[in-house]
């Protein structure tokens, strides 16, 4: 039987009456999970897994905790595996050379015999984006996980009285914090189910009816739970923006979401693991802030530099790193000082009071929805789709700081709903392409006449395209196809606020304007979203 390396804090004791997570009406206690681990750690060691890696798929429920506890108690490695289509799940368990692999009826399925075992230091795997189009496995070490979670809650003192939502993607690497928050602190961990939280109208209501008082969140689900909630959730004490870039149009939502909370602007990225710096703004004063949000001060357990000094590339020193990945890549590289570092590729600079500003990227990695996307990859799965003989991928940020990707294909025979069902086999859901352009490769053809032309380039007696056929391709786009009634809601025709964010951006690209997301949870259906672009287009004298 191989060694246990269950994380130091998860062998904290914890009494076993006390209630360690809620989920579906039902409250899960500290033994209870214990249980539930241990069947799971018996089924690990039965198959000899101990110390090869295993796959994890990531759900929203006490079923993926209960899982990453028992694998890591039988001495086994987690793979976490996001929400993702078949083909990325066998690309990340190729990466990782995984064992085995927990099937969706809870069975364990075994992948590689020949599978090597993992350093005793590995905790756990996570997946990033790779330049080949395939996952990039990111090996973390125990020790700079747990000094990076130690790290966080240290700077942000959470308690047994406290009520934490888990609201982060699951197989995204700040939901690990949220899931490990019981056993570091004694909090309560408050898990919603599916539809509530696909659905920023109904998430404001759950914070309040549970008295939620923790809650992490990418900064664009902090906007749309802010811009839907009927009234502030004044049992918030602490809101944590993490994923993407904080904007001060998102600190004020938050705010006003959550008036008596201190706002945490969180900077990190899964190599580093988990949160590198951090900015706190007191509750009342989000309403003084202005672009851009500091990321502020490396936490306690890192050593970071920034070259050349005063603003440059930030640096991450090796121990509050991950160890590597797994294609071999080096992660860090020796510095003229002897120690290794690892290169963020973010530009950052040094405020006057010692904190730091981020600048921008230094390549094509970006942030959409919370997740960490190279340009590239997603061209490298376009380039997968029969005809395609280019692609090329673009990124695009509103003014509130909502992100998107755009895609144009140049290719001899496609559509755009046959390029976004390869994409949606091969890509993290959240960085799925919200516009996707396809342009002919062939030679047009040339009529014997060509036809007259009106003033303005329109050809003579054509109509402009209606805002009503506009918008049903943008929901065919998002939706992945399929016809939805256009008086329904959008939620109940199988929306989510993900593909409701590329539906919006569609519609702003197609139509030339920038629209709010916010404006379709105001006119949920597509009949009262054309009305009221309509009414806007009048009133403009459009």
């Amino acid at each position: 039987m191989s060694r246990g390396h269950e994380l130091g804090f998860l062998g904290r004791p914890r009494d076993p009456g006390e209630v360690a997570l809620v989920h579906g009406g039902r409250e899960f206690t500290f033994g209870d999970v214990a249980a539930l681990g241990a069947d799971v750690g018996d089924l690990v060691r039965s198959q000899r897994l101990g110390r090869r890696v295993v796959g994890v798929p990531a759900e929203r429920g006490p079923g993926f905790v209960a899982r990453l506890a028992g694998v890591w108690g039988a001495g086994a490695v987690p793979a976490i595996l996001g929400e993702w289509g078949a083909e990325r799940v066998r690309g990340a368990l190729t990466a990782t050379r995984a064992a085995a692999a927990f099937t969706p009826s809870g069975g364990l399925e075994p992948l590689d015999t020949t599978a090597p075992e993992q350093p005793d230091e590995t905790s756990h795997i996570l997946f990033t984006s790779g330049t080949t189009g395939r996952p990039k496995g990111i090996v973390v070490g125990r020790t700079a996980f747990e000094a990076a979670i130690t790290a966080f809650f240290k700077e942000l003192p959470v308690d047994a009285a406290d009520r934490v939502a888990f609201l982060g993607r699951p197989g995204h690497d700040p939901s690990l914090r949220e899931l490990v928050a019981p056993w570091v602190t004694g909090a309560t961990l408050f898990i919603p189910d599916r539809s509530t939280a696909a659905d920023p109208r109904l998430l404001a209501g759950w914070l309040a009816e549970h008295s939620i008082t923790v809650l992490q969140a990418a900064p664009v689900l902090l906007q749309l739970v802010a811009g839907t909630a009927p009234r502030p959730v004044e049992s918030l004490r602490l809101v944590c923006s993490a994923g993407a870039r904080l904007t001060a149009a998102t600190l004020r939502a938050a705010a006003r979401l959550a008036p008596h909370a201190t706002v945490a602007n969180c900077y990190g990225a899964s190599e580093t693991p988990q949160v590198l710096c951090m900015h706190r703004i007191p509750p009342g004063q989000a309403v003084l802030s202005e672009d851009p949000i500091p990321i502020g001060r490396p936490l306690g357990h890192a050593v970071v530099k920034i070259v050349p000094a005063g603003e440059g590339r930030l640096y991450v020193e090796a121990a509050a790193c991950a160890l590597g990945y797994t294609d071999g890549t080096p992660l860090t590289a020796p510095g003229q000082d002897g120690r290794r570092w690892y290169d963020t590729g973010d530009l950052v600079r040094v405020l006057p009071d010692g904190s730091l500003s981020f600048v921008r990227r230094a390549d094509r990695q970006v942030q959409v929805n919370g997740a960490r996307v190279e340009l590239d990859e997603i061209e490298g799965a376009a380039a997968l789709v029969p005809g395609v003989l280019a692609a090329t991928a673009t990124f695009a940020e509103d003014g509130a700081g909502v992100g998107s990707v755009r895609l144009t294909v140049v290719a001899t025979a496609t559509t755009p709903e046959e390029v976004r069902a390869v994409l949606r086999d091969h890509l993290d859901p959240a960085v799925m392409p919200s516009t996707i352009e396809v342009r002919d490769a062939r030679p047009p053809v040339v009529p014997a006449e060509e036809p007259a032309f009106e003033a303005g380039g329109q050809p003579a007696g054509a109509g402009a395209v209606g805002l009503m056929e506009v918008l049903r391709a943008c929901a065919r786009s998002a939706l992945g196809g399929g016809e939805i009634d256009p008086d329904g809601g959008f939620f109940e025709a199988g929306f989510t606020s993900m593909s409701l964010m590329a539906f919006v951006s569609e519609v702003s690209v197609r139509l030339g304007t920038e629209i709010s997301p916010l404006l379709v949870f105001q006119y949920p259906s597509l009949n009262s979203f054309a009305g009221h672009l309509t009414a806007v287009r009048e009133s403009e004298g459009g």
